[in-house]
């Protein structure tokens, strides 16, 4: 039934014969109270799809080494780091992953704070991990920051990100997440109306807005999206940063269900030049976040490793460690059928085009 080489689109098309499920829905049962006919049945049909995955990948002999592992993480660039800079708990503060990321060669990491700018610790961050880096005879990691136009900053905010201009490593502007009137649907059921919006009544971008986009089109920054839907919010609004000038553009872990988009809307923004986050989070702590190392290497193939970065977007207590965490995704990319090419681009190369590093 399986061959060696057999890619993961192959394995996801094989035929599941409802006979087969018949069989064994005497042989397995859902601890799920009240689950139905349809539901079991698909469910079913699931667990074979990640049986054939299973037996025809890992089974055949996945091949890589640690050695494989460790070439891949020399350089590697996360865009997309949640350090200790919140108020509520992080299991590791910006200093402590830039000390890991250095010991793991890596060439740049991105710190991401949700109510005050994360640019605003580079500069401190950077003195600490230089004196660190000299006493251990290492390389330390290029460390970056921006801003998250959430409510604590006033929300759309152009003083907020002018302000922000002066600090060294300022790289992003990321639109609202948590304080989006999406999110706040999305989360908490609220339809109340209440939170930010990126576009007026009549679908256009807010004026704040386009002074936002032309600030960072004016210094190069990266103007990444929130927690909004694909269609209009973020497509509206990544065409207005383009028309302004715009040219570095990202679509935030696009599997993440604040910010969903499907695969066609990932090709249909990688066409206009926009990159598309691979979140290390999302991809490892299935089902709790996003949809896990399948659909991740399914992004890869069909919307192309040169239009994906990065983003750990790790950070939280109850996860693991950025360093252990990144290791992890590497892995599990390339057991799921990602190449050492892909997966390189997509850790490396495509990452640092994105930052505009040499």
């Amino acid at each position: 039934m399986f061959r060696e080489d057999m890619s993961l689109d192959e394995i996801l098309k094989i035929e599941v014969p409802e006979e087969r499920v018949d069989r064994l829905k005497k042989l397995v049962q859902f601890d799920i109270p009240g689950i139905g006919e349809d539901v079991e049945r698909f469910l079913l049909k699931q667990q074979i799809q990640f049986v054939n995955i299973q037996y025809a990948r890992f089974l055949a002999g996945v091949k890589f080494t640690e050695d494989d592992v460790n070439d891949l993480m020399e350089n590697a660039i996360d865009c997309h780091a949640h350090g200790g800079s919140d108020p509520f708990n992080r299991l590791l503060l910006e200093d402590e992953i830039a000390f890991d990321y250095s010991k793991e060669n890596m060439r740049a990491v991105v710190f991401k704070t949700w109510f005050t700018p994360s640019a605003s610790r580079i500069q401190l961050v950077q003195k600490y991990l230089d004196k660190w880096a000299e006493q251990n005879e290492t390389r330390p990691v290029e460390i970056f920051g921006g801003i998250t136009l959430n409510q604590s900053v006033g929300g759309i905010n152009p003083n907020a990100v002018m302000r922000c201009l002066g600090f060294p490593g300022f790289k992003y502007v990321w639109m609202p997440m948590v304080d989006s009137y999406h999110h706040r649907r999305i989360v908490f059921d609220d339809w109340s109306g209440k939170g930010l919006r990126l576009l007026d009544d009549s679908g256009k971008v807010l004026p704040a807005l386009t002074d936002v986009l032309k600030i960072a089109a004016d210094n190069d920054l990266v103007v990444a999206t929130g927690h909004f839907p694909y269609d209009p919010d973020h497509k509206t609004m990544l065409e207005e940063a383009k028309r302004v000038g715009v040219k570095r553009m990202e679509i935030i872990h696009p599997d993440h269900i604040p910010c969903n988009t499907s695969i066609a809307q990932m090709k249909e923004a990688a066409s206009e030049g926009v990159k598309l986050m691979l979140s290390g989070l999302g991809t490892t702590t299935f089902p709790l976040h996003e949809t896990g190392p399948v659909y991740a290497v399914k992004m890869i193939k069909e919307v192309g490793a040169d239009n994906i970065v990065y983003g750990s977007d790790y950070g939280q207590i109850h996860n693991p460690p950025h360093v252990v965490g990144t290791r992890w995704l590497i892995k599990l990319l390339l057991s799921y059928g990602a190449t050492n090419d892909e997966v390189r681009k997509v850790m490396q190369e495509t990452p640092a085009e994105h930052l505009g590093l040499d």
